[in-house]
């Protein structure tokens, strides 16, 4: 075996040990938050079987596009029986396989409504969940739960920073009332990072990687304490609300464009509908990367609609009974990305403490 080939053997390695590593990181600072808990221990336990679920579910398709990748990767090769580790360390040394999966789940345009419904949660409502939430809750490594999102499930992310949360001490009221406002660093992150995603359909096989790889490294960028300007900051409502008619408008022109034959061949809403309908649930099972994210889509959307039906009450939160069914009825059509960020807006006219920078870990 070659040099190049144990290397390949050595990043995927390497890369099951990271997530090994946050899960671990993340559970002793979850462990050791629970002596202090005020929560309900059934509604932790329901972020813990949604942890449990949405990482079982999407990794099953993980493994099954790794062993999909695998067998087209061996058709055709002239291979003189050689063992396994090689051929193994072959295919990990000539496949690309975080380019060839955003490849599969990018370059169709149904493809890619799937897709673009994680990418606008992560890239606009997550980020700001995080810094704010986390800030407010006093989570620490707030980049942990950002870095598990990249390279294991949003979803799964997602449920453990809720359950951060919920572990976590509740803030002073004065401490947590909203709107709060947040500096030039986060939200010009958040709004480049959307950019991205409004791009992704107009690249070229050749920019793609790098816008891909450009909007995943913003999205760190608000995680981390660098001092900011008193100047140009904007409070967390208004944020939310560019966030939210920023989506919406990103999402319904994706949907056009992947769903506008069927669109232009139907005159009744309910059988247009339908055939929507059918039409992205075959997408989602057209290949195992596509399953893993669109499930990841699906299990994010149950994990935010439970957590908004869950979450411990405080000033400026919609009232559960008109949320919770909006979400419910409005959340396929729209996707997760467009509703988050609508409901997550602080409601009334308290004011909160400026938000420009994380104090240290």
């Amino acid at each position: 075996m070659q040099l190049p080939h144990f290397a390949a053997l050595g990043v995927f390695s390497v890369y099951f040990l990271i997530i090994a590593a946050l899960f671990i990181f993340i559970t002793k600072d979850l462990q050791s938050l629970a002596s202090v808990s005020s929560s309900s221990i059934v509604t932790r336990l329901v972020f813990v079987a949604l942890t449990v679920a949405s990482f079982a579910h999407t990794w099953f398709y993980m493994f099954y596009y790794m062993a999909w990748s695998f067998a087209d990767y061996g058709k055709g090769l002239q291979l003189n029986s050689p063992d396994s580790l090689t051929h193994v360390a072959s295919w990990l040394h000539d496949t690309s396989l975080f380019e060839q999966a955003w490849a599969l789940v990018c370059f169709n345009p149904q493809n890619w409504w799937w897709s673009e419904q994680l990418c606008l949660f992560t890239a606009g409502t997550w980020t700001i969940f995080l810094v704010v939430e986390g800030k407010r809750y006093g989570v620490k490594h707030l980049w942990a739960y950002m870095l598990l999102g990249q390279i294991v499930a949003i979803s799964v992310a997602s449920n453990m920073f809720y359950l951060a949360i919920l572990l976590s001490q509740r803030p002073d009221v004065r401490s947590s009332a909203s709107p709060r406002t947040v500096g030039l660093r986060i939200w010009l992150s958040v709004l480049l990072s959307l950019a991205t995603i409004a791009a992704s359909p107009y690249t070229s096989r050749q920019i793609f990687l790098y816008n891909l790889l450009a909007m995943h490294a913003l999205l760190f960028v608000p995680l981390f304490p660098f001092k900011s300007s008193r100047s140009l900051w904007i409070d967390i409502k208004t944020l939310y609300n560019i966030v939210y008619i920023a989506s919406l408008a990103i999402h319904f022109k994706t949907s056009l464009v992947a769903f506008r034959s069927l669109i232009l061949s139907h005159t009744s809403f309910q059988t247009l509908s339908l055939e929507v309908a059918l039409s992205a649930w075959n997408v989602l099972f057209s290949n195992p990367a596509q399953s893993s994210i669109g499930w990841d889509v699906i299990w994010t959307s149950i994990s935010f609609i439970t957590w908004i039906l869950l979450r411990p009450a405080s000033s400026g939160q919609p009232l559960k009974y008109l949320s919770v069914p909006y979400l419910v009825a409005v959340t396929p059509l729209a996707s997760v990305g467009v509703t988050a960020p609508y409901i997550l807006q602080p409601r009334g006219d308290e004011s909160g403490k400026p938000i420009s920078h994380l104090k240290r870990d």
